[in-house]
């Protein structure tokens, strides 16, 4: 009994744990998409907040490239009097790291580096022809910015103890008669910025990556810019770093419970006005726009789903204890009415014994009466074989035997009588088929065997006088290179040959030169016989549903009995081929075996 309320438990419990399932991955996807949503909107106010950070940085940069500087503009010397009035505005502003002008040959004309809060030093000129922003800035138009990567402040190519992220903003300054005098160049500290992005309002990681997808800061990460010292680990995977590349929108990727959040950040060609309606807008032109992506780690997304796995797991708790106490209830009563029926059942036999035992003896009756049907079909075909397959062979030797009689030539005599030879063998290659038969019908089953296809019509064409002499303008092609051997009854194709061929002969064409063409193929992996002839040909739509009927005959003037064709698709259907006709009045017919 207890096999029987297991298969029951089974039985009904598969379907709801399905829902069960069902449910938990349909709520665990809404889960999902809230916490996703709350995840977009944390990466947008800290994409928002970047890009406000980076536009104050410009526009500081516009407002020092829109100054009227002096004719030949020498900040250090004769021009320190133009320079003293924004010195303080210099000192206040403590986001700038480092203020220089540099000249259109990449030296610098004025240097201010913040020493703390509220101390700079001035001097200490430096060349900067060789630096990329230099010449990235010595490149820019009128109404253009540059704004460099975020990178770790460097002195004479070492990085500066400690660590400083910086970004670079140069923009290209005039003198009074509109003549390009040079640049400025403001360093700009990051760490603010940096450290105001890696704030956490939820147990999220952030990251900021610039196109080359190297790490600038993270959560994970006390310092910034961690690949320039090289100390950080590849922390993102394969899958994620590829869908970065060319995304110019929002996107999320779920991989190995972890939610990816990424927000593209471009300033590169975008344009700023930066409150001037006078002026028209400038141009931003950066080496690096930066994606921000934020991750919910497995933690925090564990614990979100711990609700939904605890309903899980107590549905089916209670789902299989109330189950399996039904199904026992159900069985034990189920048990007992088996056994009453088993009582009532064992009465019923006796009854119906005798019953049975009558129902098998006309089981054997009809069995009986079925093979004695079959036979007698058999009997009836192999009495139509015998007089139709021996009458073309025996009519053909008729003939030759009265040109023998008539022939007073020697020569041709001569060669009648190997002709005459020929159809004797044909009639004693027919009689050993024919024992071969009767030894079918003893034994109630066809005897299969490999027949060489060419080699039998090449004997059954010699049966008959039409193609046996050379002048009778009939002609057997055999066309047999896809395959020329079939395993088959060799008495059935005999017989499928013969009727083909006389058939031919019987329905040919006057005046013209008949045959007919025996070709094989090979047709979705079937063995496919055509056998094509250039007769009188059928009207299908006349007669095409009859065939291959019984004592159906289509052609009044020419005399047969109808059974050729008949007993060619009963040969092909006991053996499980097939046969199919297509013919044109006046053109020819051709039948397709397949076997």
């Amino acid at each position: 009994m207890w096999k029987r309320i297991l298969k029951m438990f089974i039985g009904l419990y598969l379907p709801l744990v399905a829902l069960s399932l069902y449910v938990f991955a349909s709520q665990k996807t809404k889960q999902i998409t809230t916490l996703s949503e709350f995840q977009k909107r944390d990466v947008e106010i800290k994409k928002t907040y970047f890009l406000e950070q980076c536009n104050a940085l410009l526009a500081d940069t516009h407002y020092w490239a829109n100054l009227e500087y002096p004719v030949n503009f020498d900040p250090m010397g004769k021009h320190t009097a133009f320079m003293d009035r924004y010195i303080e505005l210099i000192k206040e502003i403590t986001d700038y790291d480092q203020f220089r002008f540099i000249d259109l040959k990449g030296q610098e004309l004025y240097r201010a580096v913040r020493n703390n809060a509220d101390s700079i030093t001035i001097g200490n000129l430096q060349n900067k022809e060789n630096q990329q922003y230099v010449k990235e800035g010595l490149a820019l138009n009128k109404d253009q910015l540059y704004l460099s990567q975020i990178s770790l402040n460097r002195e004479h190519g070492i990085i500066e103890k400690p660590n400083k992220p910086v970004i670079r903003a140069v923009a290209p300054i005039y003198d009074t008669t509109e003549t390009r005098i040079g640049l400025v160049v403001i360093n700009f500290k990051m760490k603010r910025v940096l450290d105001q992005l890696k704030s956490k309002v939820a147990d999220t990681e952030l990251y900021l990556l610039d196109e080359n997808h190297r790490l600038i800061s993270s959560s994970l990460h006390e310092e910034d810019l961690p690949y320039e010292t090289g100390r950080v680990d590849n922390i993102f995977p394969n899958k994620l770093i590829t869908s970065i590349k060319g995304i110019t929108k929002d996107s999320t990727i779920i991989d190995d419970d972890h939610i990816w959040r990424m927000q593209p950040v471009i300033l590169n060609g975008t344009k700023n006005s930066f409150g001037s309606i006078s002026k028209p807008p400038s141009e931003i032109i950066t080496p690096s726009n930066w994606y921000m992506i934020i991750e919910i780690p497995p933690r925090l997304l564990k614990k979100y789903l711990e609700p939904l796995y605890d309903s899980l797991i107590t549905f089916n708790v209670i789902a299989i204890v109330g189950l399996l106490a039904l199904c026992y209830v159900f069985q034990k009563k189920k048990t007992q009415k088996e056994l009453f029926y088993k009582e009532l059942e064992s009465k019923n036999i006796m009854l119906t014994r005798n019953s049975d035992l009558l129902e098998e003896n006309n089981v054997m009756v009809n069995e009986m009466n079925n093979s004695l049907e079959i036979r007698n079909k058999q009997l009836s075909d192999f009495n139509y074989l015998i007089s139709h397959n021996l009458r073309s062979p025996v009519t053909s030797m008729s003939v030759i035997v009265d040109m023998i009689q008539k022939e007073k030539n020697p020569e041709i005599l001569n060669q009648l009588l190997p002709k005459l030879d020929q159809i004797a063998k044909s009639i004693t290659h027919l009689t050993e088929d024919i024992n071969d038969y009767v030894s079918i019908l003893d034994n109630q089953e066809v005897k299969i065997e490999d027949i060489d296809l060419k080699k039998l019509i090449l004997e059954v064409k010699n049966e008959f006088t039409e193609t046996l002499l050379d002048d009778t303008g009939f002609e057997v092609l055999i066309n047999l290179n896809a395959w020329d051997h079939i395993s088959y009854s060799k008495f059935y194709m005999q017989s499928i040959v013969h009727n083909f061929i006389s058939n031919s002969i019987k329905y040919k064409r006057d005046n013209v030169a008949s045959y007919i063409e025996f070709k094989s193929a090979i047709e979705n992996k079937h063995k496919v016989l055509y056998v094509r002839d250039n007769g009188i040909g059928l009207n299908m739509e006349r007669h095409g549903d009859n065939v291959f009927k019984l004592y159906k005959r289509f052609h009044r003037n020419i005399s047969g009995k109808g059974m050729g064709l008949f007993l060619v698709k009963s040969q092909l259907d006991a053996l499980n081929a097939t046969i199919t006709i297509n013919s044109k009045e006046g053109v020819g017919t051709t039948f397709k075996l397949i076997f």
